[in-house]
């Protein structure tokens, strides 16, 4: 009989999630200057994943619904990771060759129709492509690794470190990323850490709302119709409440939590504009070619934000050039879900893997169309999410929708969702030249899953002192990806002009 082991709620959620039209499947692609041996590539996979992450090897498994309980009480029964006994590594293994001369969009396409492909939920929920011809950005003959994980697997961190576990290089960072061992304690005492932090922060956020209320209340009666005139504009901008408690003198911190408890709560759907509707299965990607890092840090020490600030304000200029574009100028700023890690990265790898982070709502501003202004206006934004505990909240939201009955956590899980125009990740991988199997690795992309509504999800991943910008989309609502890679770029190049 097979080995199974349970599995955790919060990696059984994006099972649960998966849906034809936005599939819960991480992607991921490594470009490289030639191509690397067939027999090597299968060693390296087979040695540094299968053998080290035995979710890999592992089927998952749902048991069977009780039957003594009444329709309406029925839960989603357990899942579980069960030894495939029919695993072979040469299943989940792909060589292709694109039609010649096949170059970064031919690659882009292959890449956009995969990721419109479910994985085969008979065997280990993951698979990996060697594409053998790419003609790269400057000419050169080289080829690609594409790589899809399904999210119960892992996070997107640590999905991450696989692939750079795949890899070989002399930075000593990365060595430290994917070699080190878990620490007692482990994810039961992160967890525990989690839901304490979580209990407090919502116990500051009732705090901060009941000085705000008593506070009011001294001021008198005159002030009511006012304050109601407030309350109508937090709701429609619930992060105004961020301004409104440090007006009244209430601790920072709290002020940002409270702040982040009413943006999820309060917030509507994601504004309406021309990528709005229900997402379809054809998609879309493309991303940027490698960007100089050193000139990303440059136009960041220049005003004093940090690459992070810098990059989120080109991504929202792209978009503001984009609605430009295509008729819509009322939107002022949009709403994207960022996923934050919690779990130290040296400790990031058990052998189990696993989903340990957050999404925290970051709403960049499309306004004013100055990029130095709209920066400073993104880095005072992004600051507050820092001076906060959103992260502790968003995680035990997160594991309460894992733990409700399919339906409840269906619903609610497109009621987040859809709050935000999709999930922005902000990698930030090796600073050295990393080699997959003896072949020099040139450029590094991924994206997150979309759910819910959301039509995008945007990545930067920084590796070897560049950065990558890539967009995913749904085909039917963004026509084409590459209008936002290029608006962002162009975006990026207006910041660096600014800032000479």
């Amino acid at each position: 009989m097979a080995e199974s082991r349970s599995m955790s709620a919060q990696d059984a959620l994006w099972l649960t999630m998966d849906r034809p039209n936005n599939l819960m499947v991480i992607d991921g692609v490594m470009l490289m200057r030639g191509r690397p041996a067939w027999d090597d590539l299968v060693d390296v996979i087979q040695e540094r994943v299968v053998q080290r992450f035995p979710v890999f090897a592992c089927r998952a498994v749902q048991s069977a619904r009780s039957s003594t309980l009444p329709t309406s009480a029925l839960i989603d029964a357990a899942w579980s990771w069960q030894t495939d006994p029919h695993f072979d590594i040469t299943r989940h293994l792909r060589r292709v060759e694109l039609p010649s001369p096949a170059g970064v969009k031919e690659l882009e396409a292959y890449v956009a129709e995969r990721r419109s492909s479910p994985i085969d939920r008979d065997r280990p929920l993951w698979e990996v492509t060697l594409v053998e011809r790419v003609v790269l950005e400057d000419g050169t003959e080289g080829s690609a690794i594409v790589a899809r994980f399904h999210h119960a697997i892992a996070d997107g961190v640590r999905l991450t470190q696989v692939m750079l576990s795949l890899c070989d290089t002399e930075d000593p960072q990365v060595s430290a990323m994917v070699g080190r061992a878990r620490r007692a304690g482990g994810p039961l005492a992160v967890a525990a850490g989690i839901a304490s932090a979580t209990a407090e922060a919502m116990a500051d956020g009732a705090r901060a709302f009941a000085t705000a209320t008593s506070r009011a209340l001294r001021d008198g009666m005159h002030a009511v119709r006012d304050d109601i005139e407030l309350g109508l504009q937090l709701m429609r901008h619930p992060g105004r409440l961020i301004d409104a408690f440090e007006s009244l003198g209430i601790d920072n911190r709290l002020a940002n939590t409270t702040g982040s408890v009413a943006k999820l709560a309060l917030r509507g759907s994601s504004v309406q504009t021309v990528w709005s509707g229900t997402p379809g299965r054809r998609k879309g990607v493309a991303w940027s070619p490698p960007l100089s890092l050193t000139e990303v840090k440059r136009i960041g020490h220049r005003h004093g934000a940090s690459v992070n600030d810098v990059l989120l304000t080109a991504v929202g200029g792209g978009l503001r050039r984009y609605l430009h574009a295509n008729g819509d100028t009322s939107v002022s700023e949009v709403a994207w879900m960022v996923p934050v890690n919690l779990v130290p990265i040296a400790d990031n790898l058990p052998e189990d893997l696993g989903n340990y982070f957050a999404l925290v709502m970051a709403v960049l501003p499309l306004e004013p169309a100055d990029p130095i202004e709209r920066l400073q206006a993104t880095r005072s934004r992004m600051n507050r999410i820092k001076n906060s505990d959103e992260p502790v909240l968003t995680f035990g939201i997160q594991r309460g929708i894992s733990a409700a009955p399919r339906p409840v956590s269906v619903a609610l899980t497109d009621f987040f969702a859809n709050k935000a125009v999709g999930v922005l990740t902000n990698v930030p991988g090796p600073r050295s030249t990393m080699t997959f199997a003896g072949t020099e690795v040139s450029q590094v992309v991924g994206f997150a899953p979309c759910s819910g509504d959301q039509p995008m999800t945007a990545t930067i991943f920084s590796y070897a002192d560049t950065i990558t910008i890539g967009y995913a989309v749904d085909a039917d609502l963004v026509p084409d990806a590459q209008d936002l890679v290029s608006g962002t770029v162009d975006e990026l190049r207006l910041l660096a002009e600014e800032s000479a």
